[in-house]
C-alpha cells in the first residue's frame, strides 16, 4: 500500500463539485468518418485541481493542448507553403506559355531601339551638315566685300594666290578654297 495524497478541500470546492467537466478521450480504433477540425480554445480560468491525480490530469490534458496547437500551426504552415509554391509555378507555366510572345516583343523593343538611334545620329549628322553650310555662307559673304575691294590689283592678288597654291599642292594639302578665290579673281 501506498501513502495516500492529503487532499484540502473547502466548502465552496464542494459545491462546484457538478461543474468540472473533462473532455472525453477520442476513440483509439480508426474510424473511417471524417472529423470537423474544429480550434479548442483553452478554457478561460483554470479550475484549481482537487488531487494530485485530477492536477496531473490537467497537466496531461493541456499538454495535449498545446501540442496539438502546435501540430495545427505547423500543418497551415506547411499549407500556406505549398500554396505558394503551387503560386509560383503556375507563374512559371504561364511566363513559359507566353514566351514566344515574349521573345518576339523584346526583338520588337531592340528594332525599334536600334531605328530610334539611327534617326538620332542622322538629325545629329544632319545638323552639323546645316552648321557647316551655315558657317561656310557667313564666311562667303565676309570674302565678297574683300574680293571687291582687290579687283583693282586683281594681278598681284593672282600671282600671290598662285604661289600659295603651288606650295599647297607641293606640301600635299587642299586647295579647294584657293581654286574658288581664284575663279572669282579671273572672272572679274
Amino acid at each position: 500500500m501506498g501513502i495516500k495524497p492529503t487532499i484540502n478541500v473547502t466548502a465552496s470546492e464542494f459545491s462546484a463539485v457538478g461543474q468540472v467537466q473533462l473532455t472525453p478521450r477520442p476513440n483509439s480504433l480508426p474510424v473511417s468518418v471524417p472529423q470537423e477540425k474544429a480550434r479548442v480554445l483553452p478554457p478561460a480560468p483554470f479550475d484549481k485541481p482537487r488531487t494530485i491525480w485530477g492536477a496531473m490530469r490537467a497537466a496531461k490534458y493541456h499538454r495535449a493542448l498545446a501540442d496539438l496547437t502546435k501540430a495545427e500551426s505547423g500543418h497551415m504552415r506547411a499549407q500556406v507553403e505549398m500554396a505558394k509554391s503551387l503560386v509560383a509555378a503556375a507563374r512559371v507555366a504561364r511566363e513559359l506559355a507566353e514566351l514566344s510572345e515574349i521573345c518576339e516583343r523584346n526583338t520588337e523593343i531592340r528594332r525599334l531601339n536600334r531605328e530610334r538611334d539611327f534617326l538620332a545620329a542622322r538629325t545629329e549628322l544632319e545638323q552639323a551638315r546645316y552648321g557647316l553650310y551655315a558657317t561656310q555662307d557667313e564666311v562667303d559673304k565676309l570674302r565678297q566685300p574683300r574680293t571687291k575691294k582687290a579687283q583693282p590689283k586683281n594681278a598681284a592678288a593672282i600671282d600671290a594666290l598662285m604661289r600659295t597654291k603651288v606650295d599647297m599642292e607641293a606640301l600635299g594639302e587642299d586647295t579647294e578654297a584657293l581654286d574658288k578665290t581664284l575663279a572669282v579673281l579671273q572672272n572679274s
